[in-house]
């Protein structure tokens, strides 16, 4: 009778794991990707990105036409520092809807980090066309402009970041820096007047 007990207990606890697993089969397509999407966030709060990323090819398999799907595995796959897998995402989410602008966006911003900068505002132009009036892409253009030394470019850019966005300092940095290259100190000089005011202003 001893030896009873502990194989009640195996019995119940397979009996359980086959229940769980069918439960898991048995989930509707939106209950599985919330499942899924729930360890997702459950891992990025740990830190975990490998995770992260395994769970979202997951989905990426189940969900192949799906690009908020793709776009979510790509910023995993960025968390994790793998920047090849996070274009080939980014790809995937614009090959199904290419009006999907912050995969564009995200790929130029991967293209900055990497110095690729005409790559950079190749991806960053189509994220324009689709969203003009979005001060970050204009600021990344501007940045992107910059470092080609097209300096003309860099500064419209800036400018009409800071037109859409008065309050954004580091528009208005880059600008002075960038006047600054092409000694247009007095011109530097004010937007570097106007970071100390917003700084004040904000602190």
């Amino acid at each position: 009778m001893y030896l009873q007990w502990p194989f009640i207990k195996i019995g119940r606890s397979v009996k359980s794991m086959v229940d769980g697993y069918k439960r898991i089969f048995n989930l509707e397509p939106e209950d599985l990707k919330a499942m899924y999407l729930k360890k997702v966030r459950a891992a990025d709060l740990r830190g975990d990105s490998q995770s992260c990323v395994k769970y979202m090819q997951v989905l990426a398999s189940k969900y192949p036409n799906d690009p908020e799907i793709f776009y979510q595995l790509g910023i995993a796959c960025e968390k994790a520092s793998n920047f090849g897998a996070a274009i080939q995402a980014y790809q995937q989410v614009i090959a199904i809807n290419d009006q999907f602008t912050k995969a564009h966006y995200r790929i130029g911003i991967i293209h900055i980090r990497q110095r690729e900068f005409e790559t950079a505002v190749n991806a960053l132009k189509k994220a324009i066309q689709l969203e003009p009036e979005s001060a970050e892409i204009n600021f990344r253009l501007g940045q992107s402009f910059d470092r080609l030394k097209n300096y003309e470019k860099a500064i419209a850019y800036f400018a009409k970041a800071v037109e859409i966005d008065p309050k954004f300092i580091q528009a208005f940095k880059n600008m002075a820096l960038t006047y600054d290259s092409i000694d247009e100190h007095k011109k530097a000089l004010d937007c570097l007047k106007r970071v100390l005011e917003l700084e004040e202003t904000l602190s």
